[in-house]
């Protein structure tokens, strides 16, 4: 069964502090496989993430002093995965209090919020909630060493409150690119596409550099190595997207600036060259998040964000820093 998706959010994820160690720490040059291909994800949240407070002073929420951006974890004791779940605690209540465990931030809180009777005679909290998300973007890499695959260059963030979503389970699978929606100077363009049934792995990470999995179908792309920050260079590059259902396909474009120690992982800036990529997409769209960037035959990085008034151009981020943040932050090396 195919279902209809489009881009993951493209709001910039609240950064991540991952120390910026680049490849080159490592003692031996990394080789991966090369991504490029669009993948569909469903993203399940730990908790239910807090969208909005109604703003009525009397709304049972604000009273208890919930924010949007709060994690509700536990409701009552019990571990809290859905929003279904809580809705149900919250009707069956009947006005009683609902003891509540909550993240802000790093810090855990408790509250308790007494819901109260709306004009249908129901229980209510006043609060609009969250609990997953849906979307299409592009596979960077896939690494034989840890079996893991890399992808987004970006973090997964709610598209309402532009929190980074905290993550309890995920599934990637293959995409199909159905249509694109072109861009336009100040209008973000998009891939559009269907999910398949074909699995490409399971999402384990969610950070401020990108997504990051487990894969099980084996990886089909060349081999290439992964350049150290050093190798990286002003001018030519390639980029590596798809947008139909031709598969793979390279596309020129300029390096035009590098900022390789830049903590939010915008550390390059691109411009699309290539005449063939613009008449189709209008420049870098949502969705090519992810696509990897080749340059002098080795993986520099990954297109990560558009500039929305210059849609020619946009950010990438280093494969060093992609690995790097994912390894310290729940990668499993395997041996």
């Amino acid at each position: 069964m195919k279902k209809m998706i489009r881009y993951v959010c493209l709001l910039m994820a609240a950064v991540l502090l991952c120390p910026v160690i680049s490849a080159s720490a490592a003692d031996e040059r990394r080789t991966v496989r090369l991504g490029g291909i669009p993948f569909g994800l469903t993203m399940y949240t730990g908790g239910v993430i807090v969208v909005n407070v109604k703003e009525d002073e009397d709304a049972p929420a604000r009273q208890a002093g919930i924010r949007p951006n709060d994690v509700i974890t536990q409701a009552n004791g019990e571990e809290i995965t859905s929003n279904e779940q809580l809705q149900d605690i919250i009707r069956s209540s009947e006005g009683a209090d609902i003891e509540l465990s909550l993240l802000r931030g790093k810090s855990p809180l408790s509250m308790t919020i007494t819901p109260s009777q709306d004009e249908d005679g129901g229980w209510s909290a006043g609060m609009w909630i969250r609990d997953s998300t849906a979307g299409l973007g592009t596979v960077t890499y896939f690494d034989e060493s840890t079996h893991s695959f890399g992808a987004l260059g970006h973090g997964i963030c709610d598209r309402d409150t532009g929190m980074l979503m905290p993550l309890r389970s995920g599934q990637v699978v293959k995409a199909e690119i159905e249509s694109i929606t072109k861009a336009k100077k100040g209008i973000a363009g998009g891939l559009n596409g269907m999910m398949t049934d074909d699995e490409i792995g399971e999402l384990t990470v969610n950070n401020g550099y990108g997504v990051y999995g487990r894969y099980t179908a084996e990886p089909e792309g060349e081999e290439v190595p992964c350049a150290f920050d050093s190798d990286i260079r002003l001018g030519k590059a390639t980029v590596y997207t798809t947008l139909d259902d031709s598969g793979i396909k390279e596309y020129e474009v300029e390096i035009e600036n590098l900022n390789l120690n830049d903590n939010s992982g915008q550390n390059m800036v691109i411009r699309v060259t290539d005449e063939n990529l613009l008449e189709k997409t209008g420049g870098i769209v949502q969705g090519m998040s992810g696509s990897p960037i080749v340059q002098n035959g080795r993986l520099i990085g990954a297109v990560t964000h558009v500039f929305v008034n210059s849609p020619e151009k946009g950010y990438g981020i280093t494969i060093g820093n992609m690995l790097s943040c994912y390894e310290q932050f729940g990668g499993v090396s395997i041996s």
